[in-house]
């Protein structure tokens, strides 16, 4: 098979760009499948990545001369204009309109992305490192730093090339997870950071206060805690909601209620009165949105209920005190 152009991959970095704007599972999945195809793949996507994101940051000082022959078209707002992508000649142009473009100031190296409830979203910052958001998910990431990362609030599934010169380190608040393998699983909500290890091995906290994870093993840090809680977790749970399950053991309902928000793409709470309650088991995700969560109810041993900021799970009438 001869060997694939830069600018067929450059081109084809582009297209998944843009269409991993809107995709769905079956995308994503063979999305992952041609970076790991060739290890230019990943470096060309994340060229594309970094130059959008630019872009973006750029937007708010940009001063747009349309060319002449473009002044009868109706200009588009700032806030709105993307790239226009062209193929031209078997190289790939991107271009804005043949404006010339005046900002101020150097680009930030970096940048933010943002997934919304029930959206996915994989970074890929080399050739083997590639973090996967889930829903409701906030981070940032460095473009002269792909050995950096800073989880602000949501969940993310993390696969890291391993170098133990320059480890990969995540910021999680006033915290740091520091990759000493390859595969774990990170959520931050509120004042609570909980980290799962799938593969290897990872050091949080590095330093005086540092925990070390194996795989297999997990731990709860909770605001206002004297200690880290750390416990065995199924290596098959750790990120198992990127294969379309959750799985519990003694978990709050509190917690099943944001994960169920974070995959479902709605919002949903746990009544106080149940909002401790522990459940295990699995929940397999099907898709279906809100019509799943009343399927989920007896298992859950809850009523679910609409009401004005979202669904609320309530206590069942025989389970209530």
């Amino acid at each position: 098979m001869p060997r694939e152009s830069q600018d067929s991959i450059r081109a084809r970095a582009i297209e998944w760009h843009i269409r991993l704007r809107d995709g769905d599972d079956a995308a994503w999945e063979a999305f992952a499948e041609w970076l790991a195809e060739d290890a230019r793949h990943a470096e060309a996507y994340d060229a594309v990545e970094a130059a959008d994101q630019e872009i973006d940051s750029l937007l708010p000082h940009v001063v747009i001369r349309e060319a002449a022959n473009d002044l009868d078209a109706p200009a588009e707002p700032p806030t709105r204009r993307r790239w226009r992508l062209g193929l031209i000649g078997g190289s790939v142009a991107a271009s804005v309109a043949a404006a010339v473009v005046l900002f101020s100031g150097p680009a930030p190296s970096r940048y933010d992305v943002v997934t919304a409830p029930g959206e996915r979203r994989v970074v890929a910052l080399d050739a083997a490192t590639e973090v996967t958001l889930n829903g409701a998910t906030r981070m940032t990431f460095d473009r002269n730093d792909p050995r950096f990362a800073s989880l602000a609030s949501g969940e993310a599934l993390f696969r890291v090339r391993h170098d133990v010169r320059n480890p990969f380190r995540l910021e999680v608040g006033a915290n740091i997870v520091e990759d000493a393998g390859t595969v774990f699983n990170v959520v931050h909500e509120r004042d609570e950071v909980r980290v799962a290890v799938a593969e290897g091995k990872i050091v949080y906290n590095p330093g005086v206060r540092a925990v070390s994870l194996d795989a297999g093993q997990s731990l709860v840090d909770r605001g206002g805690a004297a200690r880290v809680k750390v416990s065995d977790v199924p290596v098959a749970a750790v990120g198992s909601w990127k294969r379309g399950s959750l799985v519990y053991a003694g978990a709050p309902l509190s917690r099943v209620a944001d994960e169920l928000g974070r995959a479902l793409g709605v919002r949903i709470a746990a009544a106080p009165s149940i909002a401790d309650r522990p459940f295990s088991g699995t929940i397999a995700l099907d898709g279906s949105g809100v019509g799943q969560l009343r399927r989920l109810s007896p298992a859950l041993n809850v009523v679910v209920e609409e009401g004005p900021d979202g669904w609320i799970m309530r206590p069942t009438v025989s389970a209530a005190p």
